[in-house]
């Protein structure tokens, strides 16, 4: 859950919508075939029904079904973009491309030129100004790509760390204002940020979160990132509350569970122009 609070309050500081249920998702239709395979291959015990392991299967398969998709289509883009054939995209070739899709399509989200630099100067690994098809690659795949991680976890981590002494502390964590707006006094959030700090992200125990240990806690491909998303995954589409999933439940709640760019999952993997 704090995983994708923490992308989420990234992502939100660059105005990207990442977690909503937006009404292109409402568009993608049941892959009953998808669906089915998924489901055969993550029964590990054959007893048609998955557990909260199970679940953390199926969230890996999604994960390298996207990727592997994805870095293909990245691939495209670069070629489109690059009308030059120089092999590398700049920044005016970048916002050519933009103002193109905004022309094309007016309901399409834009950015501030302000975000877009921003995005563009995290890709570019080599300071060049320009991006390699490499680096183009890492730009549409951020949380999947190490440098890029590394620098979204410095960005979190200077965020939280209102002392300054590069780490993240429980009162820094539990009590961040910009994401205690409307729950700032809530009693119960307090405890639940508090459990996942000393549980779940600090790994070593000693009352600090560093930043390896952030970049860690956000890495989708990471065991932290799938375990939260298998227990919200059953959450959500536990209609019986038996602790474990039958077809027919994932059949009700496909769009949690299909690989298509609205899910959250896929969301959080990286972020669409």
């Amino acid at each position: 859950m704090f995983t994708q609070f923490l992308i989420f309050l990234y992502l939100v500081k660059h105005s990207l919508a990442a977690f909503e249920e937006t009404v292109a998702a409402t568009r993608v239709e049941l892959n009953e075939k998808q669906i089915g395979n998924y489901f055969k291959l993550c029964d590990d015990d054959y007893n048609s029904l998955l557990s909260v392991s199970e679940l953390e299967k199926w969230i890996k398969m999604m994960i390298e079904a996207h990727l592997k998709e994805n870095v293909a289509k990245s691939r495209d883009e670069f070629r489109k973009i690059d009308v030059d054939r120089d092999r590398i995209i700049t920044w005016d070739e970048y916002r050519v491309m933009m103002k193109q899709i905004h022309d094309h399509d007016n309901d399409h989200h834009v950015y501030t030129e302000k975000e877009q630099k921003h995005k563009f100067r995290q890709a570019d690994e080599n300071g060049d100004g320009v991006l390699a098809v490499l680096e183009y690659v890492g730009f549409r795949n951020p949380m999947t790509t190490p440098y890029i991680l590394n620098r979204i976890a410095r960005e979190l981590l200077e965020d939280f760390d209102t002392n300054n002494d590069n780490n993240i502390t429980l009162d820094e964590f539990v009590h961040h204002k910009a994401s205690r707006l409307e729950d700032g006094d809530d009693i119960e959030i307090d405890k639940i940020r508090e459990s996942e700090f000393k549980n779940v992200i600090d790994e070593n125990r000693d009352e600090k979160v560093s930043l390896e240990e952030l970049r860690k806690y956000l890495d989708p491909r990471g065991g932290n990132f799938v375990k939260n998303e298998a227990r919200h995954m059953l959450h959500t589409a536990d209609s019986n509350s038996d602790g474990q999933l039958d077809l027919s439940e994932i059949k009700d709640n496909y769009l949690h569970f299909q690989t298509h760019n609205q899910n959250p999952v896929v969301r959080a993997l990286h972020d669409e122009f």
